[in-house]
């Protein structure tokens, strides 16, 4: 009895262990997809970006094109839409009559391509907001619904929090702390508490946009018979007999004099502004202005063929001169110091900001990087890497007017709505590298600008037609709720965001009439995974550009 109980009970073929394994299998895949179902709907969710007002950080559907000149490969916006608009470019773009027309970003080197296929946008993890437990953060790249379309998913950063007044001056974020009663007063910039939103180091280097680094230096300034190259950094005496500048089809620059020299940025050559190599081709009749951008950074590699060279990074915005200092001390060490005083005719006397001594940098014989930012009225200097110096300086929105524009309050107040919006207001930055001490070579020597967030005017059809857009002037500046957010595209001169938004939709409106501004409701989460780019295509096979995988800043 025993013998058959025993048989019974192994038999791989018992119909009862068939039956109950057929069960636990099934409410296995029942528990799968409800843990899935939790997961998405309120820890992480998959979504994909059709647009490009977080380029180039994050793309839309694109163009991407590879410079034979250079070697440089960049994103641009496509030019043809169907029906559908910016959200349904066509499959291929330009055509043997009308090829697409795209500008090397780094040489200015001209690519003349038809039947260029549009790539795909971003997919991007989302990690959702738990109220009390993960909160918005300043500068989170979130993704929220449309307050005029909800049925729309939109992308953007978040530049204001809750309860406080934000401004956009000179591209930069303004914001204060406001008490009740605040919120009617005539000129709230003028109001005591403003300070400038710092962004955080990591998203600060994810939204540096470069203007030229000499490591796409082309070998040859010469194409199809024609110079299509010079570069935008000149040397003291470059183009005289016998200059000690070598710069031109070279990589790394050489100087091999003996006295001190500068290199310089020529603004002519190349202006600082803020345009994008990605918006570089408009939709047709449309053309965009270019402005002024004075938060800059500037880098490069230093060897030195002999001890004792003495460096210094120089950045001349908003009518204020900014030094990074080397001073050779003796023995192979250096004084740092970030200096600061009044620029023009008449300058002021210098302010220390920030210094250390004792040093060890710019050794001979080897490549001391060296890296020098004048971002969101703070100073940073980096060697190798490392943040070795810190300053901050603080200027309320009329001191920023002033020095930025050549503007005053009153001015602003006084003038027509448009007055912030002009280009001629600002005054590009001057950047250059003095040094003094013998000969040197100098290699990855670049330029970048930061984010730009721009003034604008609503448009004709706008319920405030003509009125400042929201953030941008001291009427149309906003007292957020304890459940508001203000929100800007990273590429602001192609974003619509919540400085041009109109009324939200009927039923948003129930809730948080308010233009310009994202409710905590709406909002969904932070973006911080791009886990699928855009395809690559060698051919009809398509490849994933698991080279672009990245982390979201």
């Amino acid at each position: 009895m025993s013998n058959a109980t025993g048989q019974a009970g192994t038999s791989p073929h018992d119909p009862v262990d068939q039956k109950t394994s057929i069960k636990e299998t099934l409410t296995s895949i029942a528990i799968a997809f409800a843990l899935a179902f939790v997961f998405r709907g309120f820890v992480v969710e998959a979504f994909l970006i059709p647009t490009g007002s977080m380029a180039p950080t994050l793309l839309g559907q694109h163009m991407r094109f590879v410079s034979p000149a250079s070697g440089v490969d960049w994103a641009v916006s496509p030019r043809e839409y169907g029906q559908g608009g910016p959200a349904d470019p066509r499959p291929f773009q330009g055509s043997p009559g009308s090829p697409v027309d795209a500008v090397d970003p780094m040489t200015g080197y001209t690519i003349s391509q038809y039947g260029v296929r549009t790539r795909g946008g971003d997919r991007i993890f989302v990690m959702k907001y738990l109220t009390s437990v993960y909160d918005p953060k300043r500068y989170d790249v979130v993704v929220f619904k449309n307050p005029n379309d909800p049925a729309q998913n939109y992308i953007k950063r978040l530049l204001g929090l809750p309860n406080e007044q934000i401004a956009l001056i000179d591209g930069d974020i303004f914001r204060r702390d406001w008490k009740p009663g605040e919120e009617s007063v005539a000129n709230p910039w003028a109001l005591d508490g403003w300070r400038v939103a710092r962004k955080p180091e990591r998203a600060q280097l994810a939204t540096w946009q470069p203007l030229f680094d000499s490591e796409y230096s082309p070998l040859s300034e010469e194409r199809d018979g024609r110079t299509f190259f010079v570069s935008p950094w000149v040397g003291v005496g470059q183009g005289e007999t016998g200059s000690a500048w070598q710069i031109q089809g070279r990589k790394n620059y050489r100087y091999t004099g003996a006295g001190a020299t500068r290199l310089e940025w020529n603004n002519q050559r190349r202006p600082i502004t803020d345009s994008y190599a990605y918006n570089q081709i408009p939709p047709r009749g449309m053309l965009s202005s270019q402005f002024p951008v004075g938060d800059v950074r500037v880098s490069t590699g230093i060897r030195p063929d002999a001890a004792g060279l003495g460096v210094s990074l120089v950045i001349v915005s908003h009518k204020h001169e900014f030094r990074a200092e080397f001073l050779p001390t003796g023995e192979g060490r250096r004084t740092l110091a970030i200096t600061m005083r009044k620029a023009g005719a008449e300058p002021g006397e210098w302010t220390t900001l920030a210094s250390a001594d004792n040093v060890s940098a710019l050794d001979t014989g080897t490549v001391t990087d060296v890296d020098f930012w004048h971002v969101d009225q703070s100073l940073s200097l980096h060697v190798n890497g490392t943040r070795v110096l810190h300053a901050e300086y603080d200027w309320t929105p009329a001191q920023r007017l002033e020095n930025a524009l050549g503007l005053t309050l009153d001015q602003v107040m006084a003038g027509p709505a448009d007055l912030l919006t002009r280009e001629e207001n600002g005054t590009q930055p001057r950047v250059w590298i003095e040094f003094d001490g013998g000969s040197f070579e100098l290699c990855r020597t670049a330029l970048a600008r930061d984010l730009h967030y721009r003034a604008d005017v609503y448009h004709p059809r706008h319920t405030l037609a003509g009125r400042p857009a929201r953030c941008t002037h001291p009427t149309s500046t906003p007292s957020l709720g304890p459940d508001q957010f203000f929100v800007c595209g990273d590429n602001s001169p192609e974003s619509l965001d919540a400085r041009l938004w109109d009324v939200p939709e009927p039923w948003v409106a129930l809730n948080d009439p308010t233009i310009g501004t994202v409710h905590r409701d709406l909002l969904i989460g932070k973006a911080f995974f791009v886990y699928f780019p855009a395809m690559y295509r060698n051919g009809k096979i398509p490849v994933p550009d698991f080279g672009r995988m990245r982390f979201i800043w």
